[in-house]
């Protein structure tokens, strides 16, 4: 199975237009991946994590996005409580 470490996430704004949520990622290697290509790899049983600034944490899907009566799908997340960079909503822009 394959490890990718994400640095950066790329947000859109909601259909809503109320919040900016998680589009996709991009990973060391400078590659971007949607939510569902992160998702449908995690399915696959590849391992996925956030590092900036010496903290980690694993990617895991969850089914909505976690704002409100949101319903982007698929959706990811790291530990949501985190305000360090290792929380996915926090990392740097890609």
């Amino acid at each position: 199975m394959a490890a990718y470490t994400v640095t950066k996430v790329r947000k859109e704004l909601s259909a809503d237009r109320t919040h900016r949520h998680i589009e996709g990622v991009c990973t060391t290697a400078g590659m971007h991946y949607t939510r569902a290509q992160v998702v449908a790899s995690i399915d696959a049983g590849n391992t996925w994590r956030t590092s900036a600034d010496g903290y980690e944490a694993t990617i895991a899907k969850i089914t909505f996005c976690p704002v409100g009566a949101c319903m982007a799908t698929p959706y990811i997340k790291t530990n949501p409580d985190s305000t360090r960079k290792d929380n996915l909503e926090n990392l740097d822009p890609c």
